[in-house]
């Protein structure tokens, strides 16, 4: 089964996993240093908005240096599954529960964890 050229695009979300030891320092620096505007704390993660995204700072109790993860969106989160499967793009649900949709994670060659999300609809 073969997807068009364009059937993924970039999500609304980047997530950056600090390790504990820097996570305080981490959030002044884009809250007071860089000014972004600030969405507030929510789903233990503060949050900020970074151009059409939103920048989530999460802090990690067993991380020993940063981490970046991504969203996707596609159309059909079913058939893009398929479509990775066919591709060696193995599922890396372990990474995090997720129970709020039908999306779920993947890496990419290098290790960034990406989460498929169904596309929002306008």
């Amino acid at each position: 089964m073969k997807m068009t050229k364009g059937e993924f695009g970039g999500g609304n979300n980047i997530a950056l996993k600090i390790p504990k030891f820097k996570y305080n320092e981490t959030v002044h620096f884009y809250k007071e240093v860089i000014k972004l505007p600030y969405l507030g704390f929510m789903s233990d993660s503060h949050a900020f908005q970074l151009g059409e995204a939103t920048l989530w700072l999460d802090c990690m109790d067993n991380y020993s240096q940063q981490d970046v993860w991504l969203e996707l969106q596609t159309d059909d989160v079913k058939h893009a599954a398929e479509y990775l499967q066919e591709n060696h793009v193995d599922r890396r649900d372990e990474v995090e529960l997720y129970e709020k949709s039908d999306g779920y994670w993947i890496s990419d060659p290098c290790g960034t964890i990406l989460r498929v999300n169904l596309r929002k609809q306008n």
